[in-house]
């Protein structure tokens, strides 16, 4: 009796694991590539009447762009076990419709590469896209891979043939069979691939290993150059989160003919930049980029709501929380470097100013709490997220510290916070401010109520003075900086001419409203304009930056003058400060 109660144990183990635990294959020949089109076979694994749409993602969390990645499918087809093909239809841009899902054994479907596509609208970012050549590969999982209605959440199996001379970078972990493995559809996403003649290294940074791999189209760039360029940042990171709450991270650098930016995810993170020589300029660029990036470790990987959890790939709802996600991760990737003396004081004060110019080209009656709801809708503001973000951000920690007489700033909530959820445990969408408050002071809510839900004016004066550092609106000009004499606007996803100072020497070869295309050759777009805007500060009064600008539908090439800046959105060091301010001052520069 005992052996057939065992057995019928094992049988109901077994039919419960195959019920639930179900794993689609994936398989993709990168070896012939003539056709600069991915080939895909999928195996289906044990699917039901519920299973009977394939889903291809309408965009992706973090991207704040509509991708419908069904317009890049070629082909579609699905057979039985019998190599019988099956009825197909493409009920929506993102949709097919399987006829009979569970006589499908096998599914071939070809899906070209997003660089090279000849789109006319709603293009995708190349750090968030997917390319196909003979020397190198790089997939982001939306927009190759899709799903089955009802399997969003189950297992996917992922397998890769390519040359023997490549080599694979990914945070994806491979199983004794030869595949990668993924517990859900959206870690795939979040899981990044690059392929081909990669250099890499690494370097333990507490209990994580972090993993760096390059391609560098001459080889100019190895990934040791990188690493030694950034590992104090890692570190930095490390000591700012009281530890790294991952135990692995992988960086992805593809250096081409083409910059683009920087797309972050959970366990890494991936770099679509030009192969240039590691000059100073371009150092000090990247680490920006790296310090903002690999943040997200915790804001969004280990603090996030139920809807970056599981993300809704047909019809996605974004999050009210994105100056949480973005915000405070841009005010986390500057402080941390000022409180382990990676930057001075001064430095740190010079990017709020920068930070401060940037915003006055955006829509001062858009909260951030509708920068984050409506991101997609709202693609020529959103990037004001990464500065009024970051300036409300870095406000809410002088609060903290004063409310909490320097024991407690923003950062220490940040990590409370993850210590108290994880990759695994989401917060409440509509209750996170008063979970909020509630881990704080109730002066918390009105500053919430005002700044992040709100659109008053912000209190730099007041909140800066509180740590002996005088802030003015206006104060001259400063030889020593440089400027175009301009601000940007964003209009019809456009980069715009919104002003033009009277003392640029640049006024009469601009309008307003003419669109800026391109700066010393790299277009410019939502992920890197704060990265390029921010080169010119490394250059001299009278020196040029080429521009391309589009004016009445014709290119117009211009060489624009670098000008003394006119001193606006200006932070200085109070010569006389007061005890308590220098108190306060000594508790913000530190990590406590």
């Amino acid at each position: 009796m005992r052996k057939n109660y065992l057995a019928l144990l094992v049988i109901i183990f077994l039919v419960f694991y195959s019920k639930n635990y179900s794993q689609e294959k994936f398989v993709i020949n990168l070896n012939h590539i003539s056709d600069d089109l991915f080939h895909v076979t999928l195996y289906p694994d044990n699917l039901s009447s519920e299973n009977n749409i394939y889903q291809f993602a309408a965009t992706a969390p973090g991207t704040y762009e509509e991708m419908d990645i069904g317009r890049f499918v070629k082909s579609f087809k699905a057979f039985d076990s019998d190599g019988n093909e099956m009825q197909t239809n493409q009920i929506s841009t993102n949709q097919w419709n399987l006829s009979s899902p569970q006589q499908i054994k096998k599914i071939e479907y070809t899906i070209g590469d997003t660089w090279d596509a000849k789109i006319d609208s709603n293009k995708i970012y190349l750090m968030s896209g997917s390319n196909l050549d003979s020397n190198d590969v790089l997939i982001n999982g939306q927009c190759v891979f899709g799903y089955f209605h009802g399997k969003q959440s189950h297992p996917i199996k992922i397998k890769l043939e390519y040359p023997k001379e490549w080599s694979i970078g990914t945070a994806l972990q491979l199983d004794s069979e030869g595949f990668y493995d993924a517990p859900t559809f959206d870690y795939v996403v979040d899981s990044p691939i690059l392929l081909g003649k990669l250099t890499e290294d690494s370097i333990k940074v507490g209990n994580a290993k972090v993993m760096v791999f390059t391609y560098s189209r001459t080889g100019l760039i190895k990934s040791s150059e990188l690493l030694s360029s950034i590992k104090d940042i890692l570190q930095a990171e490390s000591k700012f989160t009281d530890g790294l709450p991952v135990k692995h991270y992988t960086f992805l650098f593809h250096m081409g003919e083409r910059g683009a930016g920087a797309w972050e995810h959970s366990y890494s993170s991936e770099y679509v930049l030009r192969e240039e020589p590691l000059t100073k300029p371009v150092v000090d660029n990247l680490r920006s980029m790296i310090a903002h990036e690999f943040f997200h470790i915790v804001t969004p990987l280990n603090i996030h709501s139920e809807l970056v959890a599981k993300f809704n790939f047909v019809k996605p709802v974004m999050s009210q929380h994105l100056w949480l996600y973005e915000g405070v991760t841009e005010w986390a990737a500057n402080i941390l470097q000022l409180r382990d003396s990676l930057i001075s004081l001064r430095h740190y004060l010079d990017i709020m100013h920068r930070k401060l110019s940037f915003m006055q080209g955006f829509d001062k009656n858009i909260s951030l709490t509708e920068l984050g709801t409506h991101s997609v809708k709202l693609p020529n503001q959103y990037i004001n997220i990464y500065f009024k973000g970051a300036v409300v951000a870095g406000l809410l920690d002088i609060k903290l510290l004063e409310l909490s007489n320097g024991t407690k700033g923003l950062r220490e909530v940040i990590n409370r916070l993850s210590k108290k959820y994880g990759p695994d445990k989401s917060f409440s969408e509509d209750n996170f401010f008063d979970e909020f408050v509630k881990m704080t002071y109730p002066e918390t809510k009105d500053f919430i109520k005002d700044y992040i839900k709100g659109t008053q004016e912000l209190p730099l004066k007041e909140y800066y003075k509180k740590l002996g550092i005088d802030y003015y609106e206006s104060k001259g000009f400063d030889s020593s900086k440089t400027s175009l004499g301009l601000t940007l606007g964003v209009q019809d996803n456009h980069f715009v001419v919104s002003s033009i100072f009277e003392s640029s020497s640049n006024k009469d070869k601009l309008q307003i409203g003419d669109i800026i295309d391109s700066v010393d050759g790299e277009e410019l777009n939502f992920k890197n304009i704060r990265d390029k805007l921010q080169e010119y500060q490394h250059k001299n009064v009278g020196d040029t930056v080429k521009i391309v600008a589009v004016r009445n539908n014709n290119k117009i090439n211009l060489d624009l003058v670098l000008n003394p800046v006119e001193r606006k959105y200006i932070f200085e060091i109070a010569p006389n400060p007061t005890s308590e301010q220098l108190r306060l001052r000594k508790v913000w520069m530190e990590n406590i």
